[in-house]
C-alpha cells in the first residue's frame, strides 16, 4: 500500500527565512552565472558547432580527459584581488586585507562555503543592515561576528543561515 503525500503547509515565510533564502539566491547566481559564461566561451574556442552539444565522457573512460592543449590553468593563479582584499576595498577604511584574511582563515573550515562566498555573504548581510538602518557595521564587524557566531569543532555550518540570523536580531535592535 502507497502513502498518499502530505500537504504542505501554507504558513508564510518568516522573515528571517526570506532573508535567507535572499542571501542564498545572492551566493548561487553568480557562480552559476559565470559557470555559463565560461561553457559559452569554452564552446565558442571549438571549431565545430556540437563541441558544445556533445555529452559529457564517464570519469572511468580515457575520452574524459581533456586534451592538453585544451588544458587550463588552476584558479588559484586567477588575477584580481582576494576575497579578503575585496572585504577590505568595500570597507574603504584603511584596515588592511591581512587582517580580513585572519578571520576568514578562522571561519572558512566551519563554513560550507568558500572564502569567496563567504565575502559575498558578508558583503550582502551589511547591504541589508544598512538599507534597514544599521549604520554601525561594516564588513570585518559583520565578519568577526559571524566568526564568533559559529563554533569551532563542530560540523560545517551554512554560514549564510547564521549571517541571516545575525542580520535579523541587529535588524530589531
Amino acid at each position: 500500500m502507497g502513502q498518499q503525500p502530505v500537504p504542505a503547509s501554507k504558513k508564510p515565510l518568516s522573515r528571517g527565512k526570506k532573508i535567507a533564502i535572499g542571501i542564498g539566491v545572492l551566493i548561487a547566481a553568480p557562480p552559476f552565472i559565470a559557470g555559463m559564461v565560461s561553457g559559452v566561451k569554452d564552446a565558442a574556442t571549438h571549431n565545430t558547432p556540437v563541441a558544445a552539444a556533445t555529452p559529457a565522457a564517464s570519469h572511468s573512460s580515457p575520452a574524459a580527459k581533456p586534451p592538453a592543449k585544451t588544458k587550463r590553468t588552476p584558479a588559484t593563479h586567477a588575477s584580481g584581488p582576494t576575497p579578503a582584499q575585496k572585504l577590505a576595498d568595500l570597507d574603504g577604511n584603511g584596515r588592511p586585507a591581512t587582517e580580513y584574511q585572519q578571520v576568514l582563515d578562522a571561519l572558512a573550515p566551519r563554513c560550507t562555503e568558500d572564502r569567496p562566498r563567504l565575502a559575498a555573504v558578508v558583503h550582502a548581510t551589511l547591504k541589508d543592515l544598512k538599507k534597514k538602518g544599521v549604520n554601525d557595521e561594516d564588513g570585518f564587524s559583520v565578519l568577526q561576528h559571524l566568526e564568533h557566531s559559529v563554533p569551532a569543532g563542530n560540523p560545517r555550518v551554512n554560514c549564510a543561515s547564521v549571517a541571516a540570523a545575525y542580520a535579523t536580531l541587529r535588524e530589531g535592535n
